[in-house]
């Protein structure tokens, strides 16, 4: 596990119950998340559409374009954070899956 200091993986709590934790992820321009671990599978849903660059914890980076309503599965136990490199608020939903 990474030596960084780690916050939530959205800006928002939500929702949680036996089998989900509900985050949103709002990002304006030049924003980033703060780096954070996902503990469990989780995937997440466009609410406003944008481009990410996800940085990982060991300096490896892409970038990404996502468009409204995608789903997406992302991967858990990686030390990330994003950074909204569009020019229009980007947003998700993200789902925990607790297994």
């Amino acid at each position: 596990m990474s030596d960084r200091e780690l916050g939530d993986v959205g800006t928002k709590f939500v929702y949680e119950n036996e089998h989900v934790k509900v985050w949103d992820l709002v990002l304006e321009p030049g924003q980033a998340s703060p780096w954070h671990h996902h503990a469990m599978n989780y995937l997440f849903i466009i609410t406003e559409p944008g481009t990410l660059r996800a940085e990982l914890d060991d300096g490896t980076s892409s970038e990404r374009e996502y468009k409204l309503g995608e789903v997406v599965m992302g991967q858990n136990n990686a030390v990330h954070r994003v950074i909204n490199t569009g020019s229009a608020r980007y947003s998700n939903t993200i789902i925990e899956l607790k297994n």
